[in-house]
């Protein structure tokens, strides 16, 4: 393998596999390299990409959101732009956008994005957003269920 140009950007761990496998699979280390390159970004997380230059965090609803992003995205509704963004939710991830969906104590809905660089200059969530409920750590000792 090539140590000259180690394996970047996305997988490293899995392109690196790849490369060292290329002679068994029958093409070049470079041919594997080019089949983890992505052509071109998708078109969503092109849209959120621009859109966080612009603003660096987004929190709003769906309709506010879809307004931001016409006639980029070819969703019409709110709901449409919903489903298309959690069906994209790996791909906006690959891209370093973090989404979030959150419902407010009144009902409404809310999406957050924000760029993935841990910057702590972000706007905060709105305060009477749902908390993020993390799974609670397990007991690492079995414990004692005697009944007295």
């Amino acid at each position: 393998m090539n140590y000259t140009n180690p394996p970047s950007g996305r997988c490293p761990d899995a392109l690196a596999w790849a490369m060292a496998a290329s002679p068994a699979l029958g093409c070049t280390e470079e041919e594997m390299r080019q089949a983890f390159d992505l052509a071109e970004p998708h078109p969503i997380a092109e849209a959120v990409r621009n859109l966080l230059e612009q603003r660096r965090y987004f929190t709003g609803s769906a309709t506010q959101l879809l307004e931001l992003l016409q006639p980029v995205v070819g969703c019409h509704k709110p709901k449409g732009l919903s489903q298309h963004l959690r069906s994209s939710m790996l791909t906006l991830s690959d891209s370093g956008i973090v989404l979030k969906f959150r419902r407010l104590h009144e009902g409404a809905k809310i999406i957050e994005l924000s760029d993935d660089s841990g910057d702590a200059s972000y706007e905060k969530p709105p305060q009477d957003a749902s908390p993020n409920l993390d799974p609670q750590p397990q007991p690492t000792e079995k414990e004692d269920l005697t009944v007295p």
